[in-house]
């Protein structure tokens, strides 16, 4: 990283933190929760590197990235499930969380699958926001389909076997359809989109672990969860995913959206 991109990241995360105070009860609580943290200090210097977190993605998501700097910063893993799937006309889920960089994991994709990468989204409330992250990442990625616009998937893959990627680690917009698995020491509600497609339509399932690494790089690893034909009891795939997801989060500490209100659901209260 250039000594411009730490100073700036550096100045951002101070606003976030000092000045605006970004949601830091919310990033307060969901540490000393997940981490069993008790020192003031401790806690202070977690949730100072998780601004630090906070300002670096800011920085990478608004400048959309070049081929180039892609193939420098990530390292795809080969997964020979996956790429045999495909070979076989078989589309993939290829779930993940707020890990590391998302966004750049997905445009990664992109290059090393052209024309065979679908990005699942959520709209934005504001038009040009909006606007601006479908541009940037149509990019690298060729298709990208609302949540919720599940014929346009459908017509999609029944085209061509595509990589459809779903980050599935936030609270759930809906009380409709959650599905509740062990999460960071608590239940926790899980949204039900990845869990359903792949068991309606038979669709396999990789997990994509993305490893920082110290040099500013990252690692990606797409782990096989579900082939498409075993038999799975409600709620397995999605135990699987976030299994692999708080792996993932605690191999890298404080690069997740902890300031994600991610358990304002309450099992007994929404179950």
């Amino acid at each position: 990283m250039s000594y411009i991109s730490k100073r700036s990241d550096a100045i951002v995360a101070f606003l976030l933190h000092r000045v605006f105070r970004y949601r830091k009860a919310v990033i307060e609580s969901n540490l000393s929760s997940s981490f069993g943290i008790t020192q003031a200090t401790d806690l202070e210097d977690a949730v100072e590197d998780n601004y630090h977190f906070l300002a670096k993605m800011l920085r990478q998501i608004i400048v959309t990235p070049t081929a180039r700097l892609l193939k420098k910063k990530m390292t795809l893993i080969p997964c020979p499930e996956l790429d045999q799937w495909l070979a076989e006309n078989k589309s993939v889920l290829v779930t993940f969380g707020h890990v590391g960089n998302w966004e750049w994991a997905g445009s990664f994709l992109g290059l090393n699958y052209p024309d065979q990468v679908c990005a699942l989204y959520k709209k934005i409330k504001s038009e040009r926001i909006d606007n601006l992250m479908r541009k940037r990442r149509l990019t690298h990625v060729n298709y990208l389909v609302e949540i919720g616009q599940i014929g346009d998937l459908l017509r999609l893959i029944r085209k061509k076997p595509l990589l459809v990627l779903m980050i599935a680690d936030q609270n759930p917009g809906s009380d409709q359809g959650i599905i509740w698995a062990r999460f960071l020491g608590r239940e926790t509600a899980f949204v039900n989109g990845p869990e359903t497609l792949a068991l309606r339509y038979q669709l396999p399932v990789v997990y994509m672990d993305i490893q920082s690494e110290e040099n500013g790089c990252y690692q990606l690893h797409c782990i096989p969860i579900y082939d498409g034909q075993e038999k799975l009891e409600n709620g397995v795939l999605t135990q699987r995913f976030a299994d692999h997801l708080e792996k993932n989060i605690r191999s890298n500490g404080m690069e997740w959206l902890w300031s994600h209100r991610r358990w304002k659901r309450n099992k007994g209260l929404n179950s």
